[in-house]
């Protein structure tokens, strides 16, 4: 995949875009919200391919030219994040398309990310520690803080070898919280900016069914399910969890799912193994009503 960037288009069309979402986000630990949260859970979904490799080509060399911040973490992954409404404006028909009312949302979120990993377990809300900075100049009751976090859309852009397959579960249980990386069992520390959850039976889990906690958060994992799509995954972090969705990951495919939705990749089936792959968050807010 051979991308031009910074051409003098590139340059005339560039636009910086706020980036307040932090302000306009009420606790997520709020009941009122929690139960506003639950009501609106939706199943994830996978699209037939809806980008082709010109679109695709754009939107990769677009990571690399027009975002705002560029990091990355231990285990080799990099983020490119800001300016990401950029690319909803320009593939706005088409997201409209799998996610009806994405223009509603006052801020576009997200990044561009590309790893060399397994994504472990995860939901992709909101960091807590930047919702708390943004209390230092707007209070928390403030009536602009009046969204929260909704669904997500991913944009797979591309990943080697493609001979290998990529697959992507979803699991039936949302955590209505901060964003947080799941690893039930393990004291290890991973490399993620988000809290870190090492005790499922100490939360609560939101289903389409209700409320789940306790000794139901400890129940065995799928063991036929886990052997086909999450065997690098250890065992044990998946206690409590029910697969809801699962797909393969394949470029200009894009997924759907919610905010607070758990979910995690493999890194191949059996010992086909893939070595790098990237791809778009995309992150949409929703209204309290």
């Amino acid at each position: 995949m051979l991308a031009k960037i910074n051409t003098a288009q590139d340059i005339a069309d560039h636009k910086n875009y706020n980036r307040d979402y932090d302000e306009i986000i009420p606790d997520l630990q709020n009941p009122n919200v929690v139960e506003n949260i639950a009501n609106h859970i939706q199943p994830a979904c996978v699209f037939d391919e809806m980008f082709s490799q010109e679109e695709l080509t754009w939107i990769y060399g677009f990571g690399f030219s027009r975002c705002a911040t560029a990091r990355y973490n231990k285990n080799g992954t990099m983020f490119m994040s800001g300016n990401l409404e950029a690319v909803f404006e320009k593939f706005r028909d088409k997201i409209e398309i799998i996610l009806p009312d994405a223009s509603k949302s006052p801020v576009i979120g997200g990044n561009f990310f590309i790893t060399p990993s397994q994504y472990g377990l995860h939901n992709d809300s909101m960091r807590k520690s930047d919702w708390e900075q943004s209390l230092n100049h707007i209070d928390r009751n403030d009536p602009k803080r009046k969204y929260v976090p909704w669904r997500n859309v991913i944009i797979p852009i591309m990943f080697a070898h493609p001979h290998c397959v990529s697959d992507i579960v979803f699991f039936k249980q949302r955590h209505i919280d901060w964003s947080h990386v799941y690893n039930h069992g393990n004291k290890i520390k991973s490399a993620t900016t988000y809290d870190v959850v090492d005790d499922h039976s100490k939360i609560v889990f939101h289903t389409d069914q209700g409320i789940q906690t306790g000794n139901d958060n400890l129940k065995p994992y799928n063991q036929e399910h886990y052997n086909q799509y999450l065997s690098h995954t250890p065992y044990e972090r998946l206690c409590g969890l029910e697969p809801e969705f699962t797909c393969e990951w394949k470029p200009g495919c894009p997924i759907v799912f919610d905010a607070f939705q758990l979910h995690a990749t493999n890194k191949g089936r059996g010992d086909n193994l893939w070595q790098i792959k990237m791809g778009l968050l995309l992150c949409f807010m929703r209204e309290i009503t």
